[in-house]
């Protein structure tokens, strides 16, 4: 009885563990994990933040057309609406480039890790924003 208990309890921490490094594996920036050093953190993050950019640019686009799709306002309307999520972007820029340029420098200061954590910084904010802007325009 004790080695059968022991047995499944084995197995499901071995399947929770799986779960566990399969959530991990979603995080922006997981595959950073096995790199060894600040500089290889920092350089593996600035391209998983590249790709993140380039697909929310990708997004973006996809936004603006399926706003530019719908049939039930004016053509004013849309464009009113284009206008508004213009702006709301750009100020997410700006709050993005304050929050990771800015308050994450100063959280760092001096800190051989502060490239790393700007890099992670605005690889968290882009998939978060790619994310919300799918949800609310594509994935209706």
């Amino acid at each position: 009885m004790w080695l059968r208990t022991t047995s499944i309890l084995c197995a499901m921490l071995a399947w929770l563990g799986g779960a566990y490094a399969a959530a991990r594996a979603e995080e922006p920036g997981a595959e950073c994990a096995s790199a060894g050093s600040n500089v290889e953190i920092k350089n593996c993050l600035a391209i998983a933040y590249e790709k993140a950019d380039a697909e929310l640019n990708a997004v973006w686009k996809q936004v603006l057309a399926s706003v530019q799709a719908n049939d039930y306002l004016t053509p004013a309307q849309r464009e009113a609406w284009k206008k508004e999520l213009l702006e709301s972007q750009r100020a997410w820029v700006q709050f993005k480039e304050h929050d990771c340029n800015g308050a994450v420098l100063y959280e760092w200061w001096g800190g051989s890790g502060a490239g790393g954590a700007i890099s992670s910084c605005l690889l968290e904010h882009t998939t978060a924003r790619t994310a919300d802007l799918r949800q609310r325009y594509l994935d209706r």
